[in-house]
């Protein structure tokens, strides 16, 4: 079974309004002899909050272009995604397996297999032939339930090990794990990586003896 994993509180940053709350308070009493010095800090304070409001901002804005070309990359994806527990329960009832895509919006490798392997035929043809894949976000807090119990997308991901992204895991049709394979796979090895789960190839031979084949 998935271990129960506990859910911290992040820690509270102050904002530059309430660390510029906070300096007034203490600068109503200093003497006047110090209250040009602390003027002069102040000051600086301030122009570092500006910074790091821009800077956060910035990097809002990257955020945000990055989630957009993963959005666009995703609508050339021509198979359809299900939530894995629809996934699970269509594997049982038609003897296939649960293929977990799991990656990061800021992994410009998950990216590269958004664009460049995903979209193509073969591995269209393949993942519907023996999968139900699911995608995951390693760092999304929106839940799942895998084999009846709900957790995180980022709760599930540490529970596979996942620490790389893209990685690829594989799920029997009784919900045991099969193997996780972690990193970009040119398309053809990636086909050949499907089917040698797909087709149960990988209870009685090697990858590489499957590849000579």
């Amino acid at each position: 079974m998935i271990p129960h994993f506990s859910i911290f509180e992040p820690l509270v940053i102050s904002t530059p309004l309430q660390s510029s709350i906070q300096y007034h308070s203490m600068y109503t009493y200093l003497s006047s002899a110090t209250k040009r010095i602390a003027h002069i800090l102040f000051l600086l304070l301030f122009a570092t909050s500006v910074s790091c409001a821009q800077q956060s901002e910035e990097s809002s804005e990257t955020q945000a272009n990055e989630e957009s070309e993963s959005q666009a990359g995703q609508s050339n994806i021509p198979f359809d995604w299900y939530s894995l527990e629809e996934a699970q329960r269509l594997a049982a009832e038609n003897d296939k397996k649960v293929l977990v895509y799991a990656e990061a919006v800021w992994c410009t490798y998950c990216q590269r297999v958004r664009k460049e392997v995903f979209p193509q035929q073969e591995v269209e043809e393949v993942t519907e032939q023996y999968f139900y894949p699911v995608l995951v976000d390693i760092e999304s807090q929106d839940t799942l339930t895998f084999r009846g119990e709900e957790m995180t997308q980022a709760e599930f991901s540490r529970a596979m090990r996942v620490t790389g992204t893209p990685t690829f895991i594989f799920i029997d049709s009784e919900g045991e794990i099969i193997a996780g394979q972690p990193g970009f796979i040119p398309t053809d090895i990636y086909v050949q990586m499907l089917t040698y789960v797909g087709t149960d190839a990988y209870q009685d031979q090697s990858f590489d003896e499957f590849a000579e084949n």
